[in-house]
């Protein structure tokens, strides 16, 4: 059986009607989907830690959650997006300038990094309504 997956796709986040632009003013973003094993890395929890002098450990399981470290893993470009400061117009075409550049609005970069976490490739699966030749 052969699966077609999705690599990438463009993501474009419901921010202060940007859904409502048209499509070259968008903000949009150019997100690659990770592996399983990959979103791994960003979302677990930090095992029990154990005293090794007393035998006592803490019950307390820590879950991480690193959405900035999943969004910068996955966006590979972002179109559409500059900052005026003054005379001066900042480009916003990566995760690193979206990440470290003064002014991004918080709330932008809180449902990229929502977006991010929900994204994950599309699969072709019209295989499934297709009866197996065993019936």
């Amino acid at each position: 059986m052969i699966i077609e997956v999705k690599k990438s796709d463009v993501y474009i986040p419901d921010y202060k009607g940007n859904l409502k632009l048209s499509e070259g003013e968008q903000i949009r973003l150019n997100p690659r989907f990770t592996t399983p094993g990959e979103k791994k890395k960003y979302f677990y929890t930090q095992n029990m830690k154990v005293d090794k002098i007393t035998g006592e450990y803490n019950r307390d399981v820590e879950s991480v959650m690193d959405l900035a470290g999943l969004t910068k893993a996955i966006v590979t470009s972002i179109d559409n997006y500059s900052l005026k400061k003054g005379k001066q117009t900042i480009k916003i075409d990566t995760v690193d300038k979206l990440y470290n550049t003064e002014g991004v609005d918080p709330v932008l970069v809180a449902r990229i990094e929502t977006g991010m976490l929900i994204a994950s490739p599309e699969v072709d699966a019209d295989f499934l309504s297709q009866p197996s030749p065993s019936t």
